[in-house]
């Protein structure tokens, strides 16, 4: 059984709007452990980007981050291999997959890396088993109890879904997360 013998990272990332392949890029890039059910807060990954492009000020309101915040924040070469030396070995998890790995496949190739070839786990399909479709985290975290408030930043936000997550996990069954592990190539 996958639950008791993996390291999930749960990933949230902050950008500069929402198309990378409009010029969006990563402005901020977060990890959270989870192992046995556990949140491991202290262990977490976490860092701002310097994309090298302006954050447009409507993107600015939503998540906080200015662009004096990121002047002196480190490139997207150094973050990348920070973020991808930590999560080696782990089972990702998202909330909404697909946004977060399209930016760091773009990431990747910008930096020219490969790309990450980690499995993950989408909290939007245990949602869709779980409830019956997918839902916001929003709605997630009332639905389960989940106080915290989603802040449009990498870390609070990786901890709620990391709490999502759990919970989720728990109402699923963990003999049934190996069935939501997908393969990022094949």
């Amino acid at each position: 059984m996958i639950w008791n013998d993996t390291v999930f990272c749960v990933v949230d990332t902050e950008t500069t709007g929402t198309d990378p392949f409009a010029g969006d890029r990563i402005v901020e890039i977060a990890a959270v452990p989870v192992f046995k059910g556990k949140i491991y807060r202290n262990k977490a990954f976490h860092s701002l980007v310097n994309p090298r492009i302006r954050i447009p000020a409507l993107i600015q309101k939503v998540h906080g981050i200015s662009n004096m915040d990121i002047v002196e924040a480190p490139d997207m070469d150094t973050v990348y291999d920070l973020f991808r030396d930590y999560v080696k070995g782990t089972v990702l998890v998202f909330h909404n997959a697909n946004f977060d790995l399209t930016f760091l496949d773009m990431m990747a190739k910008e930096t020219r890396n490969f790309p990450l070839t980690n499995a993950y786990i989408d909290t939007l399909d245990i949602s869709q088993e779980v409830f019956g479709r997918p839902h916001s985290l929003k709605w997630l975290c009332e639905k389960l109890g989940i106080r915290d408030k989603i802040e449009h930043r990498a870390l609070s936000d990786a901890l709620v879904t990391a709490k999502v997550f759990v919970r989720l996990v728990k109402l699923l069954g963990e003999h049934k997360v190996d069935d939501f592990i997908r393969k990022k190539w094949g």
